[in-house]
């Protein structure tokens, strides 16, 4: 993948979430605060729900172990890619030359040479506009009966953006019975290829992938069995995904 320059900074500081709906838009248009430049609406796609599901059941045979299927790893597997998702989305913005301004899009680079990305951009794809993915996330936990912390995300955010750089990040902080069995960078590396494959087949573009991705999490605390305590599972798609929004896709090819 190609990385366009943007603005470089050693750290970055990240405003709360917005409040979730309970609506649900199509993958193709979406809600207007979903893209926060020009829409992709001209797209032939499959309905939103069955483009979920077949990325949800895609990945769930993916993940199958003889026959069976953890959903603390299914919900971290979402979580990771679907951070990335965010990353990729704001890149390809970057590419296409609607920047705004350097906030938009921030390289950060650490000490060992590493890079990963952080601004307004990828955060409106993970946490603020009405279709990101932890709105997605959070709302489907709270139907589930769930009662988030107001400051889950920016004491994620502020962790996080601390490791970067070190041997800490991407490590989500779970009590070992509630670990998953790969890390989220490993997640990415082995389910986003596949993932992206599935989504392309069924041309939801660049910037609506990560709403597809949203809504296949909503279908899984729905549908995982064993069912998850919701709160938990939210959990674990915020120490995945929040990482992995601020990835170097270089790192993955």
């Amino acid at each position: 993948m190609k990385v366009p320059s943007v603005g470089r900074r050693t750290s970055s500081s990240a405003p709360p979430p917005t409040p979730v709906p309970e609506e649900k838009d199509g993958i193709a248009q979406g809600s207007r605060s979903a893209d926060p430049r020009q829409s992709e609406t001209g797209d032939a796609l499959k309905s939103p729900s069955k483009v979920a599901w077949e990325l949800l059941d895609h990945l769930a045979r993916e993940m199958t172990k003889n026959g069976k299927i953890r959903s603390i790893d299914m919900f971290a597997a979402l979580g990771s890619i679907g951070g990335f998702s965010c990353v990729v989305a704001a890149l390809e913005i970057a590419s296409s030359g609607e920047l705004r301004d350097d906030a938009d899009l921030i390289a950060v680079e650490a000490t060992d040479g590493s890079r990963y990305y952080t601004g307004n951009l990828p955060n409106t794809f993970l946490l603020e506009s009405h279709d990101s993915l932890l709105n997605r996330t959070y709302g489907a936990a709270r139907k589930s009966g769930a009662l988030i912390p107001q400051d889950t995300v920016t004491e994620t955010l502020h962790y996080v953006i601390s490791t970067i750089g070190l041997p800490e990040f991407g490590i989500p902080r779970l009590a070992d019975e509630h670990r998953p069995g790969d890390t989220p960078l490993a997640y990415v590396q082995h389910l986003w290829p596949k993932a992206a494959d599935v989504l392309d087949r069924n041309l939801v573009p660049v910037r609506r992938q990560t709403l597809a991705i949203g809504m296949a999490v909503e279908l899984a605390f729905v549908y995982a069995r064993p069912q998850l305590d919701p709160a938990l599972a939210a959990r674990i798609v915020t120490e995945c995904a929040i990482p992995m929004a601020k990835l170097d896709p270089r790192l993955i090819g």
